[in-house]
């Protein structure tokens, strides 16, 4: 491997390295580098000093990486960049000369009851074919899917680790609440006295609970905020530390993004259709040659999902359609687009028909452009990855949230614009990282369509200031229980 890292990787490694050597610890540490810092080329290296540990001892290297869907191509990508030659297979094609198999948290989930009998005797089971492969090394990629400790996706993930000597796992986002930690730390360091302790007991010890009809559960703050024992989460913070390498973006000293928030004016036809869906629950849509539909929202999540999509441009009535009813953000991003018509740039969409709107007018325009989806495949993702990368062009990613805000660098772009905001700061931060992250040379710009007087301005106030989930749900519903019918600053 030739390659230069930064001193920051070099110390995680090392760290990492030497935590699995520890006779008094059970081989598991944790690199928390924020999106973009480098986290696979750190797992990579920690696998080729352990290859030539074994290899000394006359023994063979075999590693595990777990991963999300989309993330599969990426560290193929990033073996054969860094690892040429590296023998590898997914779970269903190992075989003895396989040294690193990439797979995802879904395929080794426990099988159903109804069916395991079946897949114990036709050896389809996944996990059993792992645990039998012995591996020496496991890595787990967003290490954050790890959390909740009764889903079949954690309690396959622990049967695995259970076997395997030295366990890595990565993430950027470890946690939404100091209960996630327990479920990853059982992997990471299962002999610590606080990782012992029972989930009930844990959560007794580390955050303050409220007595229910349904049971205790945690107690939380005016702003969402779990609130945790100083005592038992001070415990917690100091059992962690010798298993943990966190350090922030900034150590990178990347160019600063250039933020620029711009104000939608929305058409007639959206403000109207916003009104009556803030409103009434409902509004009507006109189709054309008298034709009218409608879309509602029977619950407050409901609703501000349609308020979103009204903002945008478009909304799914109760037949499950997707119905145009303006494009005031479309023109914006087109008119953003001209003024950088020399320039690749990213465009970041929550939705469906955003994407498919703006691919109709990019179509029109003669742009060149890509689309990284749910509906696109691993080879296909690669593909749009290298083509906006590496060719020289003008064109433009469309990146939706869930599909593109993972395992995938975009550089090469001069400008984000954020077409539809995600309530989520995680998957905000994931996805504005794609163009923010090592390899970013200049004042890369991002671009906020934020549609005036509607949620979208309480949105990218709580965003920008790292609200939690349950604080932007909190925001959300204050703003559609104001009276004034004016949007509240967040």
């Amino acid at each position: 491997m030739t390659v230069t890292f930064h001193p920051y990787q070099r110390e995680g490694i090392v760290r990492a390295y030497h935590a699995m050597q520890d006779p008094t610890n059970r081989g598991g540490f944790y690199l928390q580098w924020k999106p973009g810092m480098g986290k696979s080329l750190g797992a990579i290296a920690l696998h080729r000093k352990l290859t030539l540990d074994q290899a000394e001892r006359g023994e063979t290297m075999r590693t595990v990486i777990v991963c999300p869907v989309v993330a599969q191509g990426v560290w193929r990508r990033e073996f054969d960049k860094f690892m040429p030659g590296t023998a590898i297979s997914d779970i269903d094609s190992m075989d003895a000369d396989t040294r690193v198999v990439i797979t995802t948290y879904d395929k080794i989930k426990d099988p159903k009851a109804s069916n395991a009998l079946q897949q114990r005797r036709t050896g389809t089971n996944r996990l059993h074919k792992l645990q039998k492969w012995d591996p020496v090394l496991l890595v787990l990629d967003e290490a954050q899917y790890v959390k909740s400790p009764t889903t079949s996706r954690t309690r396959a993930v622990a049967k695995l680790a259970g076997g395997i000597p030295f366990k890595l796992l990565l993430s950027g986002t470890p946690a939404h609440s100091p209960l996630d930690w327990w479920s990853q730390f059982r992997i990471v360091a299962p002999h610590e006295p606080v990782f012992r302790e029972t989930y009930t007991q844990f959560k007794q010890n580390v955050v303050v609970l409220t007595q229910g009809p349904a049971g205790a559960y945690p107690t939380r703050g005016k702003n969402g905020a779990i609130i945790v024992k100083a005592d038992g989460y001070k415990k917690l913070v100091e059992a962690m530390a010798p298993y943990v390498h966190a350090v922030p973006k900034s150590v990178l000293q990347l160019p600063e993004p250039i933020v620029s928030d711009i104000p939608i004016v929305l058409s007639a036809a959206e403000r109207k259709a916003y009104t009556q869906m803030e409103t009434m629950l409902r509004t009507e849509l006109d189709l054309g040659n008298g034709a009218i539909t409608e879309a509602n929202a029977t619950i407050v999540l409901t609703k501000i999902l349609r308020l979103t999509q009204i903002a945008a441009g478009h909304v799914t009535d109760e037949a499950g359609q997707t119905v145009r009813i303006g494009s005031a953000k479309v023109d914006a991003a087109l008119e953003l687009l001209e003024e950088r018509e020399d320039e690749k740039v990213v465009i970041a969409c929550r939705f469906k028909d955003d994407i498919v709107h703006l691919a109709e007018e990019l179509d029109k325009a003669g742009r060149p452009y890509r689309i990284i989806a749910g509906s696109v495949s691993g080879t296909q993702r690669t593909a749009a990855e290298d083509w906006f990368q590496k060719e020289d062009h003008n064109g433009v990613m469309l990146l939706n949230y869930a599909a593109g805000g993972v395992a995938i660098t975009l550089t090469a772009a001069s400008s984000m614009i954020l077409f539809t905001l995600t309530p989520s700061v995680i998957q905000w931060e994931q996805t504005t990282s794609r163009v923010h992250r090592i390899g970013t040379t200049t004042n890369v710009q991002m671009l906020y369509l934020t549609a005036q007087q509607t949620q979208d301005e309480i949105m990218l106030a709580a965003l920008q200031r790292g609200a939690s989930a349950v604080d932007m749900a909190r925001l959300l519903l204050k703003y559609l229980n104001r009276t004034d019918g004016v949007g509240e600053a967040a």
